[in-house]
């Protein structure tokens, strides 16, 4: 099982995966997580943003890489009959890049080999808060507020579409954990 994890900079993404994780475990299941930026592509992805940036074509086919290493890695350490949480998934690879003035349609047929979430959810917090929570202590690029609004007036499109699930990002920790719970409860995760 895919659970995904979506959301423009510093919603908590992160935090609640490793909630969830731990909740999961503590019920005997298996459970591991996948996030971005995580492999050799990933370090390469870090390294040109720092030095000046990456193209939104080459963003998209490097994003792909890493996407794709990742699964290929679950799949080598069978952790694929289990569940999988995704720290960013399919739906950020086309937001962020539609933001950037690409085609969300042909993102998606550059992803088309990687395995559909079962289950992704959209922590949804405002362009503001989320420059307000960023931190020199976390690899962000550190966009403008105009352009966070586009990302994420781009992730409620998906959420308008059916799918992405909308947690309110913007309540206090417990909250959006107390959402999360009942939704994976209700598709039969806890």
């Amino acid at each position: 099982m895919i659970i995904a994890l979506e959301g423009i900079d510093n919603a908590g993404k992160t935090t609640i995966a490793q909630i969830l994780i731990n909740k999961l475990e503590a019920e005997g299941k298996k459970v591991a997580i996948s996030k971005e930026l995580t492999t050799s592509v990933g370090t390469l992805i870090k390294s040109s943003i720092k030095n000046g940036g990456l193209s939104p074509i080459s963003k998209s086919f490097l994003f792909a890489s890493d996407r794709q290493i990742r699964i290929e890695e679950l799949n080598r350490d069978n952790k694929f009959d289990g569940i999988i949480i995704f720290d960013r998934y399919l739906h950020s690879a086309i937001v962020y890049r539609e933001a950037e003035g690409l085609d969300g349609s042909w993102i998606r047929e550059l992803n088309k080999n990687v395995p559909p979430s079962d289950i992704a959810l959209y922590i949804d917090i405002t362009a503001e808060e989320s420059i307000k929570r960023n931190t020199v202590a976390k690899f962000n690029i550190n966009y403008s507020f105009e352009h966070l609004q586009k990302i994420r007036q781009a992730y409620l499109k998906y959420v308008d579409l059916g799918e992405l699930i909308k947690i309110d990002g913007m309540m206090n920790l417990q909250d959006v954990v107390d959402d999360i719970d009942k939704i994976l409860t209700n598709k039969g995760v806890f």
